[in-house]
């Protein structure tokens, strides 16, 4: 697969790529200088569990994250599909 550069430096993904790899829009890449070549590795968020908390379904704590409602909404929506 080629991929360019626009004037704004820019790299489209082709399409064949993003969705074996499972990159949407908002997925943000490192990117790592590999001698004369870049490495770009999607940057992942740990996954987060649903836990039972004194008969409640509870999403679980991960240090350093944060629930916003719109995590929950969307959440929601997702599991309404």
């Amino acid at each position: 697969m080629l991929a360019s550069l626009d004037k704004a430096g820019r790299v489209v993904i082709p399409k064949e790529a993003r969705d074996q790899l499972g990159l949407g829009p908002d997925v943000q890449l490192e990117v790592t200088l590999t001698g004369d070549g870049l490495l770009l590795t999607p940057v992942r968020r740990p996954a987060r569990r649903v836990i039972e908390v004194d008969g409640w379904p509870v999403i679980e704590a991960v240090r350093g994250m944060t629930v916003t409602d719109a995590d929950v909404q969307a959440w929601r929506a997702d599991g309404q599909r």
